[in-house]
C-alpha cells in the first residue's frame, strides 16, 4: 500500500532510528574499549563510520540545515509577542 505524501514508511523510519541509535552509541563504545585495554595505539586507528552511517549524519545536517533556514527567514512583524516566556515556579514545601 503506497504511503501518502510526507510520510515515511516503517521501514525507513525504524533503519533511520537504529543508524542515528548507532552513530550516538559507536564513538562512546570505542572510548570505553580504549580505556580497558590500555592502549593508546588503538585510539589513534579508531573505525571509521560505515558508508550508510556517513550518509545518515549528512542527511541529518542538511535536514537541519534546511529546518533551521525556514525558522530563521520567517517573517516577524516588529512587537510581535515573543514565543515563550520562562516563569519559574516556587517550590512546593512537603510537610
Amino acid at each position: 500500500m503506497p504511503n501518502p505524501p510526507g510520510r515515511m514508511r516503517r521501514r525507513r523510519f525504524v533503519t533511520l532510528v537504529a543508524l542515528s541509535g548507532a552513530a550516538l552509541i559507536a564513538a562512546p563504545l570505542s572510548r570505553a574499549a580504549t580505556a580497558i585495554s590500555g592502549s593508546t595505539k588503538t585510539a589513534a586507528r579508531r573505525r571509521e563510520p560505515s558508508p550508510a552511517i556517513r550518509r545518515e549524519i549528512a542527511s541529518q545536517e542538511k535536514s537541519l540545515a534546511e529546518q533551521l533556514k525556514t525558522i530563521r527567514t520567517y517573517p516577524l512583524p516588529p512587537g510581535s509577542p515573543m514565543a515563550f516566556v520562562f516563569r519559574p515556579l516556587r517550590a512546593r514545601r512537603r510537610r
